[in-house]
């Protein structure tokens, strides 16, 4: 593991002990309740939710219907996830594992959602990442990806040179539709782009679907 990934995971494990991280926690991300709903009932269906965190994702699939796992890196996340599902009433598997090394079957899914997990994934991993998840895909299966878009800001009046920093000892991506269409483009195509963009909050959602192989 490199040394901003083992930064990155103790960034987190902090976040999720003490509550302080600023990002959602429970209702999902209305973009993606819309690219999901594109896919249609989820019922007979699997889901993989990447990056699950406490698991309001993982929570909105399995009520739409999707057999649904939830994944983090993190046991703190998936320990507050469970007592999400459990309180909600809801089916969902939760595991812990890591987004490059998916100890899955492959072909076991028919859409993988990730919500702020690529964001966070150096450049020289992105094809690691890719293939990953192409792997776990069925064919004709769909990635539902939301990331930092170059309007972000973590703060009022924060100015960047580059496309991506280190910040609080994690690692952030900020994206343009081209650079998140090529990132992708040996592998899938890309169905739907949405763009939010309120106050400092910045992000592309994007539908992909993975190429036939």
């Amino acid at each position: 593991m490199s040394s901003i990934y083992k930064r990155q995971r103790l960034f987190f494990r902090k976040a999720y002990r003490t509550g302080e991280h600023g990002w959602p926690a429970e209702e999902p991300t209305p973009h993606v309740a819309r690219l999901v709903a594109a896919l249609g009932a989820g019922r007979g269906r699997r889901a993989l939710d990447l990056g699950c965190g406490e698991g309001r994702h993982t929570l909105f699939l399995a009520r739409r219907g999707w057999e649904v796992t939830g994944l983090d890196l993190e046991p703190l996340a998936l320990e507050k996830a469970r007592k999400a599902a459990r309180r909600a009433g809801v089916r969902a598997a939760f595991a812990a594992g890591d987004a490059l090394r998916l100890e899955l079957p492959a072909g076991r899914f028919d859409l993988v959602l990730d919500y702020g997990c690529f964001h966070h994934v150096v450049t020289s991993d992105w094809a690691r990442y890719r293939r990953e998840v192409r792997r776990v895909l069925a064919p004709g299966g769909h990635l539902v990806l939301s990331v930092f878009s170059t309007k972000f800001r973590h703060h009022p009046g924060e100015s960047r040179t580059r496309n991506w920093l280190v910040h609080r000892n994690h690692y952030d991506h900020f994206f343009t539709p081209a650079e998140l269409r090529g990132a992708f483009r040996k592998s899938f195509d890309i169905v739907r782009l949405l763009e939010e963009h309120e106050g400092l909050n910045g992000f592309y959602h994007s539908l992909f679907r993975a190429r036939d192989d």
